[in-house]
C-alpha cells in the first residue's frame, strides 16, 4: 500500500513538472522579432531622435512626412498673425508645440521633487461620476496668450500650476536587495478661477513616445477584442477590458486604443485631441475652442477670428496625421544574445505576455498601405487592467476607473536614455528605470511583480536586459 502511494505521488509530481514545463515553455524565437515594425522598421538604431519615417515608404510620399513634422516641431503663435499657417495658439494651452512634450519623439523631461511640473506632464480633473471640474473642465491649462485687441476687455487668465512632490518608499527583493520607489503628490497653486470642485481629483499624464502609433492604429479590432476577458473566465488572474469611447467623426462607440485610459479610438482623434487640449489648436475633428463659459478673457480672445476658420485646416492637418502614423519603430538590438534569451524566457515564464501581447499582423485595409499586413511586435494588448492601489487615481474616464490603465507598448523602451539622456516610465513618470516600473505593478499584475521580486539578481538583470533590446 505504501509502495503504491509512493508510486502515485511520484507520478503526480512528474505530471506537475511536465505540465509546468509545458505552460512556461516560451515560444521559439523568431527572426521576425528583430524587426518589430515589420518591413517598416527603421534600418538602423537611432542615436539622437526617434523621429524617422518608415523604411518601406518611397521618397516622394515622404515629403508629406517632413511637411507634417514641421507642424510637430515648430512653435505655434497667437492669432491673428502674419504667420497664418502657424497661428491659433490658445487662448489657453499646455505647450506651444508637440515637440515641447514629446522630446525627440519620445518622452519629455520631468522635474525634481518640489518643482513646478514640466510641460511633458499634464493634469486631468476627474470625478467619481465621470464628470469634469466645473471651473477648469477636464484638463488644467497652465498658460494663456497675451493679446491686445478691441474685442478683448478682460485678459485671458491661465488656469494654474502644479508642484510635484515625491515621497520615497523603501522595499526589498526576496534576496534582501533593497530598492527605493518614488510616489508623487501634487499641489495646485496660482489657480486662476478659484478652488476646484470638492469632488474633483487631479491625475497626471506623462506624454508618451510617438513612434509606431500608426501600426497600433492598424491592428484589427477583432484581434484586440479576442483578448478581452473582463470577468476573467479563463481564471488566469488577468481581466483585459477595453474602454468604449465615442468616435467623434462617426458618433459611434468604439474601443479606446490611445491615451493612458484608452480615451481615443483612432490615431486621428488622438492627434486632433492633443492639438485642441494641449495647444489650443482647432482642427477638422475638434472645431471649437476649449474656453469654458465663465472664462471671459478666453472667450473674448477666441472671438477675434471667426469660429469657421480652423487653426489647422484639413490640408495641413492631414500631413501632420500622416507623420504621426509613419514615425518608424527602431529595430531590436541584441535579442539573440544569451542574456537576452534568458530574459525572454523569464518574460514568458512570469506571464508578462498576459498583458503585453508580443505580436500581431496589421489590417490589410489600413489607409497607409505600407503599414498594412505587417507582422509587428509591440508587446501590448492596448487593454485596460487593474494595476492596484499603488498606481490608482480617483474618478472615472468613460468606463475606466481609477486603478485601470491601458497596457503600454514596450518596443523601443530600452532606447529612451540613449536618445534622450534621461528615463521616465508609467503614466505619470514616477519610475526612473524599467525595474522601478515593474516594481510598481499591482492589482492584476501583482503576481508577476512578486515573481519578479523572487528572481535572483542575475535573473532580474536578464529580464530587464531583454526588455531593453526589444
Amino acid at each position: 500500500m505504501i509502495f503504491s502511494t509512493l508510486i502515485f505521488i511520484a507520478t503526480i509530481s512528474l505530471l506537475v513538472v511536465f505540465v509546468q514545463s509545458s505552460v512556461y515553455q516560451p515560444p521559439a524565437f523568431s527572426q521576425q522579432e528583430m524587426k518589430p515594425a515589420g518591413e517598416s522598421t527603421a534600418r538602423r538604431v537611432p542615436r539622437r531622435s526617434f523621429i524617422e519615417p518608415i523604411a518601406n515608404e518611397d521618397g516622394m510620399i515622404l515629403f508629406d512626412f517632413w511637411d507634417g513634422f514641421s507642424f510637430f516641431r515648430d512653435p505655434w503663435v497667437a492669432a491673428p498673425s502674419i504667420t497664418r499657417d502657424r497661428d491659433g495658439l490658445g487662448p489657453l494651452y499646455n505647450a506651444r508645440s508637440c515637440k515641447a512634450c514629446h522630446n525627440s519623439g519620445g518622452r519629455g523631461k520631468l522635474g525634481e521633487s518640489g518643482e513646478i511640473a514640466k510641460m511633458s506632464l499634464l493634469f486631468r480633473f476627474l470625478k467619481d461620476d465621470g464628470n469634469v471640474d466645473s471651473r477648469y473642465g477636464g484638463q488644467l491649462q497652465p498658460f494663456s496668450v497675451r493679446l491686445s485687441h478691441s474685442r478683448i476687455k478682460t485678459p485671458t487668465i491661465a488656469e494654474g500650476q502644479v508642484i510635484v512632490h515625491y515621497d520615497l518608499i523603501e522595499g526589498k527583493y526576496d534576496d534582501g536587495t533593497p530598492y527605493t520607489l518614488r510616489k508623487p503628490r501634487y499641489e495646485l497653486i496660482d489657480l486662476g478661477y478659484g478652488k476646484i470642485d470638492k469632488d474633483s481629483f487631479i491625475s497626471a499624464r506623462y506624454a508618451p513616445a510617438i513612434y509606431g502609433m500608426g501600426l497600433l492604429d492598424a491592428i484589427n479590432e477583432e484581434d484586440l477584442l479576442a483578448q478581452e476577458d473582463t470577468h476573467d473566465k479563463n481564471k488566469d488572474g488577468i481581466s483585459a477590458k477595453y474602454n468604449r469611447v465615442e468616435n467623434v467623426k462617426t458618433g459611434e462607440l468604439a474601443i479606446g486604443r490611445f491615451g493612458f485610459k484608452g480615451l481615443h479610438p483612432t490615431l486621428e482623434q488622438q492627434v486632433a485631441g492633443a492639438f485642441l487640449n494641449d495647444i489650443g489648436i482647432t482642427n477638422p475633428v475638434f472645431k471649437s475652442e476649449n474656453c469654458l463659459s465663465h472664462q471671459t478673457g478666453c472667450n473674448q480672445a477666441a472671438s477675434i477670428e471667426p469660429a469657421s476658420i480652423l487653426d489647422i485646416p484639413k490640408k495641413l492637418f492631414e500631413p501632420t496625421l500622416y507623420m504621426s502614423q509613419t514615425v518608424t519603430v527602431p529595430p531590436a538590438r541584441k535579442l539573440k544574445s544569451k542574456k537576452a534569451q534568458q530574459g525572454r524566457k523569464h518574460f514568458y515564464q512570469l506571464n508578462c505576455n498576459g498583458c503585453h501581447t508580443p505580436s500581431y499582423t496589421t489590417s490589410s485595409d489600413y489607409p497607409v498601405d505600407k503599414l498594412a499586413n505587417q507582422k509587428i511586435w509591440p508587446y501590448t494588448n492596448l487593454a485596460l487592467h487593474d494595476m492596484g492601489e499603488g498606481l490608482a487615481d480617483r474618478g472615472m474616464e468613460n468606463q475606466a476607473n481609477g486603478s485601470e490603465w491601458r497596457t503600454p507598448p514596450l518596443w523601443g523602451i530600452g532606447l529612451q536614455k540613449r536618445i534622450q539622456g534621461f528615463e521616465g516610465y508609467l503614466h505619470d513618470g514616477r519610475a526612473k528605470t524599467i525595474e522601478e516600473a515593474v516594481l510598481w505593478h499591482g492589482g492584476e499584475a501583482k503576481k508577476q511583480q512578486q515573481a519578479f521580486k523572487a528572481l535572483s539578481l542575475q535573473e532580474r538583470e536578464s529580464l530587464i536586459y531583454f526588455l531593453k533590446q526589444i
